[in-house]
């Protein structure tokens, strides 16, 4: 047991090493980047929480504490942590890429398994935290649960995480047998790890719209009377979960203890949830295991794949510097699996975002109009909708854009390469703010398309909310790029890790917040001299001034990091 609890707070060092590091050295000022980090996160989220909770509220309010709905809402969770965790398995489990020093430790595999798996776990502990909070807790104080189930709280949080390990597990042995499959430093890799994130994300709103989650009420939508919109859902779901809840018996189980009427029902429930999910772990560890001890010999073979033979043919085409920095750039971020899905993951958000809001907003029942359909009548829709959209998608696109939020810092120890380049350092500036705003444009451009075709905005307003949000970005990222190389973070070993909650991503949120705070202040007037006059020239006139404050903005902030960038760069030091 002691082995097994060094190894697992090794393995948490080792996770958290590059962060621990970067906290000594200015730990005033990294915390409080990190303060403003969470700040600025949860002004963005929190009025989204607010509504889940509300709606769990309402639901536990009118259900009664109904068991079969606290099952559902419990596998909800399990929903969320699942999406969330099956990345972190993969990664902290079964892509094996420490057999190198943990063979040689005097521990037997199922040891180290298991505190891999530990770590895992706690892991997603901290979303089930989250997801409890957000769900389970609202909808108990609704249904006016007693005592049983807040001292049956801390079990759930022990327990809830188990059965998406079970799942996340068997997902993720195929997938990183694929990835492994692929050798180090490969793009597919990358491609596969997005690909599940987006699919896992699919399927969860599919199941949510299938219960009836994501769609409409026959009496209004959830803002003009939440409970009625509710009483709803429910009385179709509940119909739904008497046949269905029954298969998921250990969470059944679970949540008759929480909701228990009598000591017999809270014993059954409390033993039954205990033994079957104990039972849950025992056959994560059963099937797992024998994977991870291949993964583990697989990852130490030599020579048992072979380099295809023949000749190579090599062409040379020189297209300018700035466009190879870019090009080499581009290979080098996607040949890193976890470097290239934590800077591409954040992007597809945008796309994923406008279709959940398209669903919340945009489906009704046949025969009732849905609340999107409600505001579109308005004549005033066209003018403030997509202003508004694009402050939201510009706020989230420049705050998950890793490429430009640490172009110096992704370089690490490598960087000494760009100080000895015979090169003006000015075009390696520029290649890599171009890469970070050509990235980040090619989500806006699906973004825009997907507004235009859901939201019904007009394509030549949807084609001017692509370019307010190019050059806005592209401002954006030269703030940040400087900033970057002004403060750089070098000497991570896990670049999730060492880069974790820096002080770039709540600067560029607070960048793109002014820049929209600027944006609605331009566009205001016009609205409202549209709201009086109409007319079509008077929103012409808004997009204009709006593009006219993007090319000031991008244009000041390149100039700026221009100016400054040599300065900084000669400071580096490796």
């Amino acid at each position: 047991m002691k082995k097994y609890l060094a190894l697992v707070k090794l393995l948490f060092v080792q996770q958290y090493k590059s962060r621990i590091a970067f906290n000594r050295q200015g730990a005033g000022k990294k915390r409080f980047g990190t303060v403003m980090l969470y700040v600025v996160l949860a002004v963005c989220f929190l009025p989204v929480i607010i509504s889940i909770a509300v709606a769990m509220y309402h639901m536990g309010k009118l259900s009664g504490g109904n068991r079969y709905i606290g099952t559902f809402l419990t596998l909800m969770c399990q929903g969320l942590v699942l999406m969330f965790g099956v990345h972190a398995i993969m990664s902290n489990v079964f892509v094996v890429k420490d057999a190198d020093k943990l063979l040689y430790l005097p521990l037997r595999a199922y040891t180290i398994f298991f505190a891999k798996l530990t770590v895992a776990y706690l892991n997603e502990f901290i979303t089930t935290t989250l997801a409890i909070l957000t769900v389970l807790l609202p909808f108990g104080i609704g249904a006016q649960a007693g005592a049983s189930f807040y001292l049956m709280l801390p079990v759930a949080l022990v327990l809830i995480p188990l059965l998406p390990m079970l799942i996340g597990s068997l997902i993720a042995m195929p997938l990183s047998a694929l990835v492994t499959a692929f050798g180090k430093n490969s793009a597919i890799k990358t491609l596969l790890r997005i690909l599940i994130y987006v699919a896992i994300m699919a399927l969860y709103m599919y199941l949510m719209y299938g219960f009836g989650f994501l769609t409409g009420s026959e009496n209004g939508n959830i803002l003009d009377n939440p409970e009625v919109y509710i009483k709803d859902i429910l009385e179709e779901l509940t119909v739904k979960l008497e046949k269905i809840m029954p298969y998921f018996h250990q969470d059944y189980m679970l949540v008759t203890a929480m909701l228990c009427s009598g000591i017999g029902d809270w014993a059954l429930g409390f033993f039954a949830a205990v033994t079957e999910n104990l039972a849950l772990l025992g056959l994560v560890f059963v099937v797992s295991l024998p994977f991870y001890r291949r993964m583990l010999a697989m990852s130490v073979e030599e020579g048992s794949r072979r380099r295809r033979g023949g000749k190579e043919r090599f062409r040379i085409r020189n297209r300018g510097v700035v466009y190879e920095f870019m090009r080499t750039d581009f290979n080098k971020t996607v040949r890193d699996a976890q470097m290239g899905f934590q800077s591409f993951a954040g992007i597809i958000m945008m796309p994923i975002i406008v279709v959940i809001m398209y669903f919340m907003l945009g489906v009704a029942d046949e025969g009732e109009a849905s609340l999107l359909q409600v505001v579109r009548i308005s004549e005033l829709y066209q003018a403030i909708a997509p202003l508004i959209i694009l402050v939201y998608m510009s706020f989230i696109g420049v705050g998950t854009n890793v490429l430009g939020l640490y172009p110096i810092s992704r370089e690490n120890k490598s960087v000494y390469i760009l100080k000895s380049l015979p090169v003006s350092f000015n075009k390696v500036l520029l290649s890599k703010v171009l890469l970070a705003t050509a990235v980040m444009s090619a989500s806006d451009l699906v973004t825009c398309l997907l507004i235009v075709v859901l939201f019904g905005v007009r394509w030549y307003f949807g084609i001017a909310m692509f370019a307010v949000m190019l050059l806005v970005g592209f401002g954006a990222m030269c703030v940040t790029t400087l900033l970057d190389l002004k403060s750089p973070r070098f000497g991570w070993d896990n670049f999730n890790h060492g880069l974790k909650n820096a002080r770039n991503s709540w600067i560029a949120m607070l960048i793109s917040f002014l820049s929209g705070a600027a944006l609605i202040f331009i566009s205001v007037p016009c609205i409202v001299l549209y709201a009086i006059f109409g007319g079509w020239y008077i929103l012409l006139v808004m997009w204009l001034l709006d593009l006219a404050f993007g090319c000031a903005f991008s244009a000041v902030a390149y100039r700026v990091m221009v100016v400054k960038a040599a300065v900084y760069f000669d400071r580096i030091e490796i």
